[in-house]
């Protein structure tokens, strides 16, 4: 409220009084009568004051009461804004025309748009038909919800976006909520049970059939019933090795798996390793090779886990290696780069060394367009699918491998050339405490 023209009538009605008073005073010395009337007038003077400061009062109340609801306007806007800014899930706001009012931060993050998407009309920042339908009839006053996929700097991504009306501005609010990982999950999930029935299904069609055949036409077959029962025991055992990789992978996703580590000494359990699979190396002429650097002292993380991975490494390396060469472990001091997304357990930050341990064969190698996907569950090159049933394994070794790494906050890579060899190395960080002076063994080819 202006006071201001309380202020003008207040002057206006005090020049009339005092005008008036002052008349009286002077006709009355003439005419006595505009004495009652200059009294009435000096009456009259403190009724107009007190009005007057009454009037001013109530005007400086509204003035302070506006501007409080003012400020608690901006507060609540600002307060408002800055909520919307620190969502952690992409938020757009649009007008009656479709014109961006509000995005945050995360917005542009999420949706790769790098450039203020404020001014700009919805339907010129997204070409899909989806997003355009969504946000028109959330303006119209229409809630809506779908899943849409958004290229973001090169990558399809999936989206659930949901859009709201606004109705105090018959505009729209529009979130997006990332669900790439989740949709790739399920689809892995999916795949991993079509996979697994697959693997599952074939040795028990082979026993069941060898079943039928041994109680029937073979029954008093002597050479076929050797080899049926050949059949039997050789797919019993790929049964028992893929139940034991799929609980092996299956205790590796839990979130709960416990890691429990322990100092041990590298060399030890890399022999004990090699001594499992002797007689197979020995079968094909392999010789099993160990380098360890003299600066590796001993090594804190999780034996059991550690074993798991060199077990699945060495014995893929013993399958397709190339008769009378070498498997090679070898094991140096490494600078280990950390992964966010999994980090190691807290109790190896005592240690700042990292640990590399290479396993290398001179084998058949894998062809380049399979190395991105060896590490998938149940994936295997064309060589090892089609190959013998000494040579085709479960395909989850190497899944195996890399979930065991990364429960130890590592990593495995791969490096191979077709025909001529392939190397695996298993990253590991901070689980080494350096000592000069302690010698690996080594057996030269």
């Amino acid at each position: 409220m202006d006071p201001r023209p309380h202020k003008a009538q207040a002057q206006e009605l005090w020049w009339l009084v005092f005008t008036i008073v002052l008349g009286s005073i002077v006709l009355g010395a003439l005419v006595p009568i505009f004495l009652i009337a200059a009294g009435i007038g000096t009456i009259m003077i403190p009724v107009l004051a007190m009005r007057d400061r009454r009037t001013i009062r109530n005007a400086q109340r509204a003035i302070v009461e506006q501007h409080g609801q003012a400020l608690r306007f901006d507060r609540q806007r600002d307060l408002l804004l800055g909520v919307i800014k620190a969502a952690d899930i992409p938020m757009i706001a649009t007008d009656t025309d479709g014109v961006v009012m509000i995005s945050n931060p995360r917005a542009n993050a999420v949706l790769g748009i790098r450039t203020s998407m404020i001014g700009h009309r919805f339907d010129e920042l997204f070409t899909q038909k989806v997003l355009h339908e969504l946000e028109s009839l959330a303006r119209a006053g229409e809630q809506g919800h779908a899943r849409a996929a958004i290229p973001i700097l090169g990558e399809l991504r999936d989206f659930d976006i949901s859009a709201d009306p606004v109705p105090e501005s018959a505009g729209a609010v529009l979130t997006f909520r990332d669900i790439t990982e989740l949709s790739r999950a399920m689809t892995l999930k999916a795949d991993f049970a079509a996979n697994a029935s697959h693997e599952l299904r074939t040795p028990i069609a082979s026993i069941k059939g060898a079943a039928e055949t041994l109680m029937g036409p073979a029954k008093d077959d002597p050479k076929m019933s050797a080899r049926l029962l050949e059949m039997v025991t050789s797919n019993a055992s790929r049964l028992e090795l893929l139940a034991r990789d799929l609980l092996d992978l299956s205790k590796l996703e839990a979130e709960d798996l416990p890691v429990n580590l322990e100092e041990i000494r590298l060399d030890e359990l890399i022999e004990s390793v090699f001594t499992d699979f002797a007689p197979s190396a020995q079968r094909r002429e392999v010789r099993l090779v160990m380098n360890i650097d003299d600066e590796i002292g001993s090594v804190h993380t999780d034996p059991s886990l550690l074993k798991l991975m060199l077990r699945n490494l060495v014995s893929n390396a013993i399958k397709f290696a190339h008769e009378g060469t070498s498997v090679r472990v070898i094991a140096t001091i490494g600078t280990v780069p950390i992964d966010r997304t999994a980090p190691p357990p807290d109790a190896l930050n005592q240690h700042d060394t990292g640990l590399e341990i290479e396993v290398r064969d001179k084998g058949i190698g894998i062809p380049l367009e399979h190395q991105q996907r060896v590490f998938e569950r149940f994936y295997q090159v064309d060589e090892a699918r089609s190959g013998t049933a000494a040579k085709r394994g479960t395909g989850l070794g190497l899944a195996i491998v890399k979930h065991a790494a990364r429960r130890l906050g590592g990593n495995v890579t791969l490096e191979s050339v077709y025909q001529s060899g392939t190397s695996f190395t298993i990253g590991l960080p901070r689980c080494v405490k350096p000592q000069s002076g302690l010698h690996g063994n080594e057996n030269d080819e």
